[in-house]
């Protein structure tokens, strides 16, 4: 690797940004490519693919080579397109009671703290870790950010819980640094009173959320802030003053309606929203082992219309003109199912002896899915 390239990635990256990169870099040349040659990388990712990679995970070293070849002058590679499926990706007040919860033992106080700046504070993790105790401004009220994101100085309110978490680990904090430093700033220190590093914070937050049981990242914390202040009537672009984005769309991102909205929304109105078939009035025949009859039309094709004749349901599929295609579906399930679903089914179409077309048509959209499952 250049030498000179250190010094390239100093000047346009931050420290950790450098160290991920360098990691990466190393490992690539641990597999044999030579970072000088485009062409080795390239066939270097064809074989990983081939084996299966993931195109995240090989996004995951386009990045750093794309920064080394730049500081060669060649031309960049294109990162993969990632299908992202949906997923949360904002944390709610379920997790924070589950994380506070699981703040315990002889860290519990610092640990609290921590959950309480994520959530209502909205910093982003790195900005928390180098918080230090003069950062907190307890006669206005507010937490000053002084090393955010492209180093940009804000300021955000201190909520009063979060106010009485700080008081209270503020004791425990010093007892800890009388170990072994006394004049850090540092305001997230180690049980052994040195300065909680990048890397230890995030073990700091693996473990409480592990201990919660439930999946969880700051990011989703910082998320579930500026859609906390926009419910509760913000503006968005007082809002991104307080998240420190540079563009209020960053802050609709936030703050927009997503999968998890819909499902909660649908939810509320699941009663109401809910249908269901006209209650079934039992069979005409009885129903046995054979299940040799079932009521519906051999004449009336029109949806909604009644009808009258039974049928025998192994000539279902052929003598019904109306939607055959679902009379067969149907046909072909029961004629494959145990008796208990049989019986379910059929229960479920019949209406006093008479049956609609309509009926059986949705019928077979439902018996469809578990036909093709089968």
């Amino acid at each position: 690797m250049n030498p000179e390239f250190y010094d390239w990635l100093q000047e346009r990256y931050k420290h950790k940004t450098i160290s991920n990169y360098l990691r990466a870099l190393r490992h690539l040349e641990r597999e044999g490519i030579n970072l000088d040659d485009k062409e080795s990388f390239r066939e270097w990712m064809l074989r990983q693919r081939n084996k299966g990679i993931l195109e995240r995970t090989l996004n995951s070293y386009i990045k750093p080579y794309n920064s080394y070849i730049s500081f060669l002058g060649i031309q960049r590679f294109k990162p993969f397109r990632n299908q992202k499926s949906i997923k949360r990706t904002r944390a709610t007040m379920e997790d924070y009671e589950k994380l506070v919860s699981a703040c315990r033992g002889y860290t519990a106080l610092r640990d609290r703290l921590l959950v309480e700046i994520l959530f209502k504070a909205g910093l982003r993790y790195i900005e928390i870790v180098h918080l230090t105790v003069d950062d907190f401004n307890l006669e206005d009220d507010k937490i000053i950010v002084r090393a955010g994101k492209n180093e940009k100085y804000r300021e955000v309110p201190l909520f009063p819980s979060v106010k009485d978490a700080f008081l209270k680990y503020l004791p425990f904090r010093q007892a800890l640094i009388e170990k072994i430093n006394k004049n850090t700033r540092a305001l997230m220190v180690t049980q052994y009173g040195k300065p909680v590093t990048d890397d230890g914070g995030h073990n700091i937050i693996d473990r409480i959320s592990k201990r919660a049981g439930i999946s969880f990242s700051p990011h989703r914390a910082r998320r579930f802030y500026g859609r906390y202040l926009w419910e509760n009537g913000l503006k968005p672009e007082l809002i991104q003053q307080l998240l420190g984005h540079n563009s209020v769309g960053t802050t609709m991102i936030y703050i927009q309606p997503d999968a998890e909205d819909a499902f909660s929304e649908v939810r509320k109105y699941m009663k109401k929203l809910d249908f269901r078939l006209p209650q079934g009035k039992g069979l005409k025949e009885t129903v046995g082992h054979n299940l040799d009859y079932m009521v519906c039309s051999d004449r009336d094709s029109d949806p909604g219309r009644r009808l009258e004749r039974p049928i025998c349901l192994a000539g279902l599929h052929h003598r019904s003109r109306a939607h055959p295609k679902a009379y067969k579906l149907i046909f072909n399930f029961l004629k494959s199912s145990a008796l208990p679903l049989k019986i379910s089914i059929l229960n479920l179409i019949s209406q006093k002896g008479t049956v609609t077309a309509e009926i059986l048509y949705n019928v077979s959209l439902l018996t469809c899915q578990a036909y093709d499952m089968h």
